[in-house]
């Protein structure tokens, strides 16, 4: 049985429930075994006054945690780099191990985790690597396996038993899905919803379909696609330089020239619900926790705002620093500090990828792929 308290914190909740307050300007957030049991104004109760963890969240801003919609972990190694054609990708791809994947989304999750990333969907190779990653670092992911996209020599049906067999649904923060490029037939969505499973579709570039065909879709927009993002759609990082979720939020304001800031940092909330982590979003009562605390309490992050739009605006905007994170029972960040993912983890992760790079580069006549774009899987 674990309990935290937050207290005397300006609260984000987000909240559509009439009960909860959008902002509490000093309040406290309780949770208990992974879930928010209260939220609310001023002091807590003296039930909630005896925690295991106790967090002052004096000159902080809580917020709830947000979701990449689209996630690849295999090219965050060489994402500066410009976009690989198939032929590349698959050249790059060929290089890599189970093991080499499993390092690769350690680092990618490195960087999401720090800038407030809770749950995720990757679609990626090798995905029953990227679930022992995703357990060992806490975060929530939907892990949904390429089909049609001209990665099948990367044995897709086999990862999609693995995932089935070992996690989905035995794993509490590991969830499977299956991502299609092009229009998912009838067959196969017959198939998913047997097995409980979320389907995707890539559709136009920077465009995922959530449940395509099933009258209830909803749509996912990353990398040039932001600039179609409309309120009450979803966002992803996919491959960009930075992994930070809040860099695709400022991209949504700058290319989709949306300026209700509330709206765009909903879409990073939403998302969660639609790669099927319905419990995760909001912070209010019997919601997962969904937790992060930026520090305002001096700069860059000071001063801590006041307003609905102004918190908005230090979000996605500002450059406060992410100090704790909170993923159902599991802080994965504290005073700053990544506490699931290890500074040896991370160590050898670069070096590995060192040697990977270094392959890469190596083989004769070809051009190592560089992926700064989003690679167009083939039709």
């Amino acid at each position: 049985m674990v309990k935290i308290l937050i207290t005397d914190a300006t609260i984000l909740t987000l909240s559509k429930n009439p009960r909860v307050p959008p902002l509490i300007r000093r309040g406290y957030v309780f949770i208990k075994d992974g879930r928010v049991v209260a939220v609310d104004e001023g002091e807590p109760p003296d039930e909630y006054q005896y925690p295991e963890l106790l967090l002052n969240g004096e000159g902080r801003l809580v917020i709830p945690g947000m979701s990449s919609g689209i996630t690849s972990v295999s090219l965050y190694p060489l994402r500066y780099e410009g976009r690989p054609s198939l032929t590349e990708l698959k050249d790059y791809l060929s290089i890599l191990s189970r093991t080499d994947i499993y390092y690769a989304t350690m680092l990618a999750m490195a960087e999401m985790i720090l800038s407030g990333v809770t749950t995720a969907m990757i679609s990626d190779i090798y995905l029953d690597s990227s679930a022992r990653a995703a357990k060992d670092a806490g975060i929530m992911v939907t892990l949904a396996p390429p089909i049609g996209c001209g990665l099948e020599d990367f044995g897709v049906e086999r990862e999609i038993e693995l995932l089935l067999s070992r996690w989905h649904g035995k794993v509490d923060n590991v969830k499977a899905a299956v991502l299609t490029c092009g229009d998912v037939s009838e067959d196969l969505r017959e198939k998913a919803a047997l097995k409980g499973l979320r389907t995707f579709s890539m559709g136009r570039e920077g465009e995922v379909r959530v449940n395509p065909g099933t009258g209830a879709e909803a749509v996912i927009r990353f990398g040039d696609g932001l600039v179609m993002w409309s309120p009450g759609e979803g966002v992803g990082i996919w491959v960009r330089p930075s992994y930070s979720i809040t860099e695709v939020l400022k991209e949504i304001m700058w290319r989709s020239g949306s300026r209700n800031l509330i709206d765009v940092l909903a879409s990073a909330i939403d998302t969660h619900s639609m790669i099927g982590w319905s419990g995760v979003g909001a912070i209010e009562p019997g919601r997962v926790a969904n937790i992060v605390m930026l520090d305002t309490h001096e700069p860059p992050g000071w001063p801590a705002p006041e307003r609905l739009d102004h918190v908005a605006r230090a979000v996605i905007e500002g450059s406060a620093r992410v100090e704790t994170v909170i993923a159902g029972e599991e802080i994965l960040v504290d005073a700053g500090e990544l506490l699931t993912i290890g500074e040896a983890v991370l160590r050898r992760s670069v070096e590995r990828f060192r040697d990977v790079m270094k392959e890469l580069r190596e083989k004769a006549g070809v051009t190592h792929p560089s992926p700064a774009g989003s690679p167009q899987p083939s039709r």
